[in-house]
């Protein structure tokens, strides 16, 4: 049952060519799922407008660093219930980190979010951890 998943990203020019697509296994598949869930808002997938996750709703967003780590967390559990059907026992973790980045010409206050993902791949029962650093808000200081 291993590399039956089509691995990202999409390569259509070999497919165009009538060349077969790289496949990969089932836990990279899980990875790469998990990863565009995480990246992409809502409204972006125009077959689906729930897909995604709040990470992006709530960007630039005034709240204690409590309150947005909640709400990020609770957008990805509902996010890999309804669209990661292969995982079972999800416990998702969100940090996030501020630091500045000095520039010649600027500061930046850069965020980076943290998601960790610890489940069981439900066909193996076999843990699955899943662990993802991005950036966000490049808030300019002058």
């Amino acid at each position: 049952m291993e590399d039956q998943n089509y691995s990202l990203p999409l390569a259509l020019d070999r497919i165009v060519a009538g060349l077969p697509h790289p496949k990969c296994p089932d836990r990279e598949a899980i990875h790469q799922h998990l990863y565009l869930l995480m990246v992409t808002h809502f409204d972006e997938n125009r077959f689906d407008s729930r897909y995604g996750c709040a990470l992006w709703e709530h960007d630039f967003a005034v709240l204690s660093q409590i309150k947005w780590k909640d709400l990020i967390r609770e957008s990805l559990e509902e996010a890999v219930g309804a669209y990661e059907a292969r995982l079972a026992n999800v416990k998702i973790r969100v940090e996030m980190e501020e630091f500045e980045v000095l520039t010649k010409t600027n500061n930046y206050v850069r965020k980076r979010v943290g998601i960790e993902i610890k489940a069981t791949i439900r066909r193996t029962n076999e843990p699955f951890i899943f662990f993802e650093r991005i950036f966000i808000s490049p808030l300019s200081i002058e």
